[in-house]
């Protein structure tokens, strides 16, 4: 080894400092966040007003207000999507929080829901915006489920075949009235394909499927239940995947990959790094990553104690680009589009 006369760091040793020294040095290592990798999900209501969410604020239920007009609906929730549209926000992601729910989840494709009517509303109001749905029916059952119940042997299980059927037809909806995309995240085998050939079947091949792919039973969606008013007690453990399962997560890429899915998501997310960057390794498709309602309390609580919400929120949604993530659904959306510009 030549060692250089005075300096203890031998030539064939490679200098990290230099890349180090400057910030512009240091951004050419590091991935870039942009607006447009950004998906901002939002709940709706048939509500006269708009009410923030306990425990989960500044997050809200946005209500639909007193007229029925398309054009003067979820009026507050229309003004801040522009706001943000000004800032560089592409894609939004709706929820819908109901009353009167069933066992079958009716009012998920109700003429009068609210995530119909709002996507008809910010189709016309917001037509560069790209609308995204949720599809699943745990925010519409009685019993807080993702599918639909029957009886066996005195004990209620989901009934995964007439469920799939069920998330085909919410899908179809929610891409009749406009949305570009849909989002199964209820976790039943064979929803991406029941979902993609009921859509081709009615015309929409143009719509795309983003597939929660890997979504663990995990206790960090507490802010999301009370979000929706999930009426949901037990726990998902018989379709949800085991939070330390890698298997699960590889079966179910290779399933929904052969189904049709458009994106594969990874729910929730830091925790589970691994996972996004297998995805990322061994499938074509974009890989996207949904920083649950519990990591977003937990974010902003650490961010809150430190008093470097900035630095907390570029360390922690940076790190899923750096794993391979191209799509970040995130609460944080706001505070986001307005650090992007300083970051640069």
């Amino acid at each position: 080894i030549v060692v250089v006369v005075g300096c203890k760091v031998g030539i064939d040793m490679q200098r990290l400092h230099p890349s180090l020294h400057h910030p512009a040095a240091r951004a050419w290592c590091e991935p870039t966040l942009h607006a447009t990798n950004l998906v901002y999900p939002v709940f709706v209501t048939l509500a006269a007003n708009d009410c923030e969410i306990d425990g989960f604020a500044p997050n809200k239920q946005w209500g639909k207000g007193e007229s029925s007009q398309v054009g003067e609906m979820f009026e507050g929730l229309v003004k801040h999507l522009k706001e943000l549209e000004a800032k560089g926000l592409r894609s939004v992601m709706l929820f819908g929080v109901v009353k009167g729910k069933d066992a079958d989840g009716s009012k998920a494709d109700s003429n009068d829901t609210p995530v119909v009517l709002a996507i008809r509303e910010i189709r016309k109001s917001i037509p560069d915006m790209m609308v995204m749905c949720d599809v699943c029916m745990c925010e519409y059952t009685d019993h807080g489920h993702c599918g639909l119940l029957r009886c066996v042997d005195d004990e209620q299980v989901i009934h995964n075949d007439s469920t799939i059927d069920r998330l085909a037809n919410i899908a179809l909806c929610y891409a009749k009235n406009g949305a570009h995309w849909v989002c199964p995240s209820d976790m039943m085998d064979g929803r991406v394909s029941s979902i993609r050939n009921c859509l081709d079947k009615n015309g929409f091949e143009h719509v795309g499927i983003m597939a929660y792919t890997s979504k663990k039973a995990s206790v960090m969606y507490a802010p999301f239940r009370a979000a929706v008013e999930s009426t949901f007690e037990g726990d998902r453990k018989r379709y949800q995947q085991p939070v330390g399962s890698i298997l699960h997560a590889r079966q179910a890429l290779q399933r929904d990959q052969a189904e049709g899915a458009s994106v594969v998501l990874v729910k929730p997310c830091l925790f589970y790094g691994d996972i996004v960057k297998e995805y990322s390794q061994q499938s074509n498709l974009p890989i996207a990553c949904y920083v649950v309602s519990g990591e977003y309390v937990m974010l902003k609580d650490y961010a809150k104690r430190t008093g470097d919400l900035e630095n907390v929120l570029r360390e922690s949604h940076v790190g899923l680009l750096r794993a391979g993530a191209s799509i970040l659904i995130t609460y944080f959306s706001p505070e986001l589009l307005d650090l992007i510009p300083k970051w640069g």
